[in-house]
């Protein structure tokens, strides 16, 4: 099954995000955004139960597919060759960092680069998982049963704020992994029944110039042991984001660095799952 965040595109910015279920071109309504994670499996029976759309795609305005109480739980260091390419070992354990929920934003929306980025900004393609169930102290079994599905998200990130803070002995990735606009998320869900989420390919290209090239069989903590692990600490709730890395080819570990600027464009594709195209702007965009 494969879900969507939608808005009217009639009713402009202010109208409140959707949830349906996507056959072919057309879009099946389901419940709001907000009724939908007060009850997950609840809606999730009645979605399967749908057997067309009635809604014309190409009508529907792409949203951000999590309410805002969710948290975006962001993994580093997840992908051996990741690993290889910027010098760095492979951690014991998840090493977890947070993201803002004003970050997010679904494909098309411009992302600017600000002025502490005069190089550009950096890209990173990823299968973020999206929880469906409240797990406290979940097994990696269990975890795997409370989740949704799966979606994409470009972890576009600030390499010289997030550099300049490595600097110190307390050094914390803050400001430049949550940048304006820089958590590009897919609105289609995946339900996870649908996907095998150990072997999925993840794709960037920058103008059309592929970047990344990787797949999920890489990764060195798959998502059940990534839930046992956050869920020992952190009580997991309908909605949550879990961003499970990126593969190598991230402009900071090319030689020499590169990165995206004003006018360039960036694609990342968990294929069999969604992609979402983020137009790269000026600082002026902040204002």
């Amino acid at each position: 099954m494969k879900l969507i965040a939608y808005r009217s595109t009639t009713a402009g910015d202010a109208s409140p995000t959707q949830m349906g279920v996507v056959f072919d071109d057309k879009v099946a309504p389901l419940t709001s955004l907000e009724s939908f994670y007060a009850d997950v499996s609840a809606w999730r029976a009645k979605a399967a139960l749908l057997q067309e759309g009635s809604l014309p795609l190409a009508d529907l305005t792409l949203a951000v597919p999590v309410p805002p109480t969710s948290k975006v739980i962001c993994v580093a260091i997840n992908y051996v060759l990741h690993g290889k390419e910027g010098g760095l070992p492979m951690p014991p354990f998840p090493n977890l960092f947070a993201r803002w929920y004003s970050t997010l934003v679904p494909t098309g929306t411009p992302v600017p680069v600000p002025a502490s980025e005069p190089d550009g900004i950096d890209w990173e393609v990823e299968l973020a998982a999206i929880v469906g169930d409240t797990m406290t102290d979940a097994s990696p079994e269990r975890g795997l049963e409370g989740l949704l599905g799966y979606t994409v998200f470009n972890d576009l990130s600030g390499r010289a704020s997030q550099l300049e803070a490595m600097t110190l002995s307390t050094g914390q990735w803050g400001l430049g992994k949550n940048l304006d606009n820089s958590g590009v998320i897919g609105s289609y869900i995946v339900t996870s029944d649908a996907v095998d989420a150990d072997n999925l390919r993840l794709t960037t290209t920058l103008d059309g110039e592929s970047m990344q090239d990787g797949t999920t069989a890489d990764m060195v903590f798959t998502f059940g042991p990534l839930i046992e692990h956050i869920s020992k600490t952190i009580t997991l709730r309908p909605g949550d984001v879990i961003a499970s890395g990126t593969p190598a080819g991230v402009g900071f570990g090319k030689k020499p660095r590169r990165y995206a600027k004003p006018g360039s464009v960036v694609e990342v594709n968990v294929h069999g799952v969604c992609a979402v195209t983020s137009p790269i702007v000026d600082n002026a965009y902040r204002q």
